[in-house]
This record gives C-alpha cells, sequence and structure tokens, in this order.
C-alpha cells in the first residue's frame, strides 16, 4: 500500500509539473513545437508582404499581441506601425482616414515615428493605406522578434 501511495504522489507531483509548464506565458523568441501550435487549432492569418502571421488568442505578459512566424517561433507586437522618412505633420496627416490609432509618437531627434492601434489586426488593415499615403517613407510593421524591448 505504501509504494501505492507513492506512485500516485509521483504522479500528481508530475501532473502539476506538466500543467505549470503549459500555463508559462509566451515570450518573444521562443519555439512552439508543431504539437503545441496544434492545440492552438485555427488561428486567425494576416499577410504583411511575403511574411504570414498567425495570432495567438493571448497576450504577452507586456500587454503585446502575440504571432507565429512560419517556423513556429513566438514574435511580439505592440500593434504597432514604424514610420521613417516623413514630418510630424505628413504622419498625422496620413492617418486620418481609415482605422484611427490609438496613440502618435514622434521622434523628433531620429525622425521616426511609432502609430499605435488597438489591435494587430487594425495595425496590418492600416499598414497599407499609410504605405500609399506615405510613398517615399518607410512604413512598417513593428514587431519584436526577441525579448521584449520598451517603447
Amino acid at each position: 500500500m505504501k509504494w501505492k501511495n507513492s506512485w500516485v504522489s509521483g504522479l500528481a507531483l508530475a501532473m502539476l509539473a506538466l500543467g505549470a509548464q503549459a500555463a508559462e506565458p509566451l515570450m518573444p523568441g521562443q519555439r512552439l513545437p508543431a504539437d503545441q501550435i496544434a492545440a492552438y487549432g485555427e488561428l486567425p492569418v494576416y499577410a504583411v508582404g511575403k511574411q504570414r502571421y498567425r495570432l495567438l488568442p493571448q497576450a504577452g505578459a507586456d500587454g503585446a499581441s502575440l504571432l507565429l512566424d512560419a517556423q513556429g517561433t513566438v514574435l511580439g507586437s505592440k500593434n504597432g506601425v514604424l514610420i521613417t522618412g516623413a514630418s510630424e505633420a505628413e504622419i498625422r496627416a496620413s492617418t486620418g482616414p481609415g482605422p484611427a490609432p490609438v496613440s502618435i509618437q514622434y521622434f523628433q531627434a531620429t525622425g521616426i515615428a511609432l502609430v499605435r492601434y488597438a489591435d494587430f489586426p487594425t495595425a496590418v488593415a492600416a499598414l497599407e493605406p499609410l504605405r500609399q499615403r506615405l510613398p517615399s517613407a518607410s512604413v512598417r510593421l513593428a514587431i519584436s522578434h526577441g525579448k521584449p524591448q520598451a517603447h
């Protein structure tokens, strides 16, 4: 009977350890195995140029949207679009029609703007109109491939 109790205790501890491991938050840069990706089921896919991103149903530890690339690597996005090569006035004017940004930060010293949207789908929807309105500027999604960065 003693061996049965220790076996049950060992099984219970193993199950708790596996459950705790599964509950750990995902981090940008982490690669997920195929079985873990399959457990999420059908994920929404967003095509941005030649890249395809799958949107995970959970947010990152810092509140960022979590994405998967084609290799199964977790990426992070704070739902922003980076713009370089345009003035602050041009950027503010170009965000008018279409999805409304949550915030626009323009860094005068570098000439870089970060335009944030409410969610990743909205940021993707705003990307192409911004590129068309600012043809001489570099306009791209702000996606983190490694450790989350403060913006």
